[in-house]
Parts: C-alpha cells; sequence; structure tokens
C-alpha cells in the first residue's frame, strides 16, 4: 500500500471518528437536557426575596417568576418567597447555607451583599464567591441631582458649598463615599423609610437633593423632572457616561486621587450588576446551564417583555460570567484600599 492511500485510510478514519464524536456529543447534551426536563417537570423554583413584598426587588422577582418557568425545560413552576431582614442578610445566609442544592432554590441578592464580605463584613456567613451566579436583570447606574431651584447645578457647585439632601438606603450611604472621595459636600438628611419619601421630600422642599437616584426610575416614573428641568443632574455614576447624559460626568473622573477611584470601585461596582441572582453552591451544572439559558430566552418572550414595561421594570441584563468578573475584581483589592473604603462611610 503507497504512502498516498494510507493517508487516505487515515483521513477517512478520522473524518468518522469525529463524525462519531459530534453524534456522541449531540445525543449526550440531548440525554442531560431530557434529565433536566424530567427533574423539572411537576416542581416550583422558589425565588428568594431578602425584603418586604412591594420593594424594587421584589416587584422585579415577581414579574421575572411570571414567565421564567416556560422557557425551563420541564416548565416548572416559580413562586416568590419574602425573607426580610438584617439588610437582606437573613435571606442570603439561608440561601448559602441551609436551601435546598438541587436547582429549585435560587434568590435575588441584595446587590450591597455583593461587597459586604470585605466592607461590611458583620453578620456575612456565605462566601460570595462560592455562590452558583445566575443573572441579573439590570445594572442600576445613578446619578445625583438636586431640585432647581436649590442653587446646585453642577458638580463643582456641591464641592464649594454645603447641599442637604435626603436619604434611605442607599441614598444614604453612596453620598458618604462622594464626600470622601471627591470632596463633595453633601449633607445627609437620613432615616426617611424609603427613597419614594425622599423624593416627596424633595419635591416639597424639605431637602434640596437626592445623592444618589436611578436614572433609569427618573425616566420612566418621574419624566417631567427632565422634559419640565425640575431637577439639575450634578453627576453619575457607571463605568460610562450614559447615552441620555453625554454632558454629564462620572464621579470617577472627579475623584481626588487614583487611591479614592479605587475606594469608588469598591463601594459602586455592585450597581454594575443591580439584581443578581444566584442559586446556592453545589447546584449540578446542567440544570444550572438551564436556567441560565431559560433567563436570556425569557428576555425575548413579548408577554415577559410586555410585562416588564408596565411595571417599570429595569431590563438591561448581565451574564453570570460578568457577575463573576466583578467579584474578582472587588476580591483582589489591596487591602490599603478595603481599609480606606471602611472609613469612608460612618452609617450602615
Amino acid at each position: 500500500m503507497g504512502a498516498i492511500d494510507r493517508r487516505r485510510i487515515l483521513l477517512t478514519k478520522a473524518a468518522g471518528l469525529a463524525l462519531a464524536g459530534a453524534a456522541s456529543v449531540g445525543a449526550g447534551q440531548a440525554c442531560a437536557q431530557a434529565d433536566v426536563a424530567d427533574f423539572y417537570r411537576g416542581k416550583t423554583i422558589s425565588v428568594g426575596v431578602g425584603a418586604t413584598p412591594g420593594g424594587g426587588y421584589d416587584l422585579d422577582a415577581r414579574v421575572m417568576s411570571r414567565h421564567l418557568g416556560k422557557h425551563v425545560p420541564g416548565q416548572p413552576g416559580v413562586a416568590v418567597q419574602n425573607i426580610p431582614g438584617a439588610r437582606g442578610l437573613t435571606h442570603v445566609n439561608r440561601l448559602y447555607a441551609s436551601a435546598r442544592r438541587d436547582g429549585t432554590v435560587m434568590g435575588v441578592v441584595q446587590r450591597g451583599l455583593l461587597t459586604a464580605p470585605w466592607l461590611n463584613p458583620q453578620g456575612v456567613q456565605f462566601d460570595v464567591t462560592k455562590f452558583n451566579w445566575l443573572f441579573s436583570t439590570a445594572a442600576e447606574p445613578g446619578v445625583a441631582i438636586m431640585w432647581h431651584n436649590s442653587g446646585f447645578k453642577t458638580a463643582e457647585d456641591i464641592q464649594q458649598r454645603e447641599g442637604v439632601i435626603g436619604g434611605a438606603g442607599d441614598s444614604t450611604i453612596i453620598p458618604q463615599i462622594y464626600n470622601f472621595t471627591a470632596g463633595m459636600k453633601f449633607k445627609i438628611v437620613s432615616g426617611y423609610p424609603g427613597t419614594a419619601d425622599v423624593v416627596l421630600a424633595m419635591e416639597r422642599g424639605e431637602v434640596q437633593g437626592i445623592g444618589y437616584y436611578s436614572w433609569s426610575n427618573i425616566a420612566a416614573k418621574n419624566p417631567e423632572w427632565i422634559t419640565e428641568r425640575k431637577i439639575n443632574v450634578l453627576f453619575q455614576t457607571g463605568e460610562k457616561r450614559h447615552a441620555d447624559l453625554p454632558l454629564v460626568p462620572l464621579i470617577s473622573e472627579l475623584a481626588t486621587s487614583d487611591m479614592m477611584r479605587q475606594v469608588q470601585d469598591l463601594w459602586l461596582a455592585p450597581l454594575e450588576t443591580a439584581r443578581p441572582y444566584a442559586m446556592p453552591p453545589d447546584v449540578p451544572e446542567a440544570r444550572l446551564s438551564a436556567i441560565r439559558k431559560a433567563f436570556f430566552e425569557m428576555l425575548k418572550d413579548p408577554g415577559f417583555r410586555e410585562d416588564a414595561k408596565k411595571t417599570g421594570m429595569l431590563i438591561d441584563p448581565r451574564s453570570h460570567t460578568q457577575i463573576e468578573a466583578i467579584l474578582k475584581r472587588v476580591s483582589t483589592a489591596p487591602q490599603n484600599v478595603i481599609d480606606l473604603a471602611r472609613k469612608a462611610v460612618t452609617e450602615q
């Protein structure tokens, strides 16, 4: 037999093996999908929310729960369970330590808890890097705004004189970061029950503005603030300037040093994945993959999109790999930056 003949035989065998391998992989994937469908059929996936009903995390989870199951093999039911307490820690500690690890329990994690192990570790009983991250429905870049008659129009104005803002949750914490890292002079009146109460206080003239508020919320719920020029936007968060605000500086551009910019990043990184969902460790990979895929298929569902539009739900999705990249960035921050970041906030 000549050399050419032997080579033809070898190539033919290789092609045959490749086709057999592809068929085997395809059969394996089909089998795995069938196993996932068999597992989920007739079951209900529980979606934990570490807050009381009616808030943003809860409302978003309920919209998702009405549609996600249709896109999961086996079409399981999906039900929201509220587990409030300790800034969401009660829910996330339980999700990590004692939730079923078979793919029938997931939860939305309050974004501030993504950095809690480093910045506010009291009560943390989980390793955030060991969760099985699924997806995030949105990022939530924010803006610092002052009411039109406050006398504050730019970031330079609030760097030069004190301005009174209302605070609840993030809008109490984040302006402290601005004061510490960029020389802002926000005087924060905290203790409001929620952001809606701060909004009313601003409109009534009790405070002059809000140091952190979601731009998407303004666009969806208070568009007249923009069209009637009722607010002045001082600066914004995010990795790049929002398309609606091309002339408004990023807070990172206003940091007083590179070290302070790193401190900002530690505190503000969770805003890049504002509604992150996770399952506990040790969930079978095939079920994780099915849930991740189902989420992105759900985003194309006209019924979901209409439901989300009606409720004002922000859709700006992030994959599990994007969430993991943010966590890697935070978890590898130098200790001196972490120590400085902890000093930036006095009320948590």
